[in-house]
């Protein structure tokens, strides 16, 4: 039953192209799906966020490691016996994590020695739009990010874009809001992302500017002339980044460029859970993904989302991830108008703010 209604699904994950993909998705099948990564594989050897590596290998005391040739250690599941025969070799390799904010260990699902061959072909650059988040600064009481994209202009570039750094005093934390972005065909498809308010000095950029919030948007890390499809989500086709930007850029790129429209709704914490969130945000946000690949179901802009709500959550209030551990994920945890819904039944999510769009942009987010 979970099979057969996917193809639907899917579109609630959808990128502006998800119109013009529709019958793309409409012809899959149950077959289909599994052949895809992942699908139908025991729950020891299906975890939720896959990974491509190449790298150096490495065994010590502490375990398998891989010394990757962005710059990345990451340790791996792997049994010692075959560790041993690529160690201080070069080998590429496909492995799952946990999920996002669970990169501890990559289980090693193939692995081979790999040596680069004379004139190989560089990848496209990835699209200008997004930057990878740094840390600048953190200490008692402030934050400092890096690559925050921001606009001077009411009206931003269409292609060109501007960044900047921004303070933030978690402590001075206002309001969180889960925001859905719609896309046509609105009653099924959308994107979603989360939105921090501040109290008057709590977020200022490098010119010493107030912007009314900061946005996270956890998307697909396209390269040059490669473009978003849920189908090719599915495929390991693209790369996941955790994107930051202050609001008044986002909300018009969206309704000037993109011809679309934006809806708040507050997430219901207590002030320290809040300050939490924030800070576990920003750090997830700052954590260098090269490699980790984008998922239409496991790893999408929604269910990163909600594990980042999961770390702020006492337990017994946790969203469960997993419809079957490892194996089949929960549609209520990754699709993004199942979520609204199921968040406000469980009292996490309140009623819409108002709807963001060409009349209403310069509405005051509290």
């Amino acid at each position: 039953m979970i099979l057969k209604t996917l193809p639907f699904a899917l579109l609630l994950l959808a990128s502006p192209s998800a119109a013009q993909n529709f019958s793309e998705l409409e012809s899959i099948d149950a077959a289909q799906i599994s052949q895809l990564p992942g699908a139908g594989l025991p729950a020891d050897k299906s975890w939720g966020v896959n990974y491509s590596l190449k790298g150096v290998i490495s065994v010590n005391e502490g375990g398998v490691f891989i010394n990757t040739v962005e710059g990345q250690l990451f340790k791996l599941d792997l049994a010692a016996k075959k560790a041993a025969v690529f160690e201080g070799k070069t080998v590429v390799l496909e492995a799952q994590a946990r999920q996002s904010d669970d990169l501890s260990v990559l289980k090693v699902a193939k692995i081979s020695e790999y040596t680069p061959k004379a004139g190989e072909v560089t990848p496209p650059a990835y699209q200008p739009r997004r930057r990878q988040a740094t840390i600048i600064g953190n200490k008692t009481g402030e934050l400092v990010m890096g690559n925050v994209r921001t606009a001077s202009m009411e009206v931003p570039s269409e292609t060109a874009y501007e960044w900047t750094s921004m303070t933030l005093k978690p402590e001075l934390i206002k309001n969180v809001y889960f925001i859905k972005k719609p896309f046509k065909p609105e009653v099924v498809a959308a994107h979603s992302f989360f939105v921090f308010t501040f109290e008057k000095g709590g977020l200022k950029d490098a010119q010493g500017k107030e912007p009314m919030a900061l946005a996270l948007s956890i998307e697909g890390k396209t390269r040059v002339g490669q473009s978003f499809s849920p189908l090719t989500g599915l495929r390991n086709s693209f790369g996941i980044i955790w994107s930051l930007s202050t609001w008044e850029e986002y909300a018009a790129r969206t309704i000037y460029h993109e011809k679309g429209h934006l809806v708040p709704y507050p997430v219901q914490l207590t002030h320290a859970q809040k300050v939490q969130l924030l800070q576990e945000s920003m750090t997830q946000a700052a954590v260098d993904r090269e490699g980790e690949f984008y998922n239409t179901i496991k790893n999408n802009c929604t269910n990163n989302l909600l594990i980042l709500l999961n770390r702020v959550l006492p337990k017994e209030n946790q969203i469960k991830m997993w419809a079957i551990p490892y194996m089949v994920y929960n549609v209520k945890a990754t699709m993004p108008l199942m979520v609204i819904t199921d968040l406000q039944k469980r009292g996490l999510l309140g009623a819409e703010f108002t709807d963001i769009n060409s009349g209403t942009l310069h509405t005051l987010i509290p």
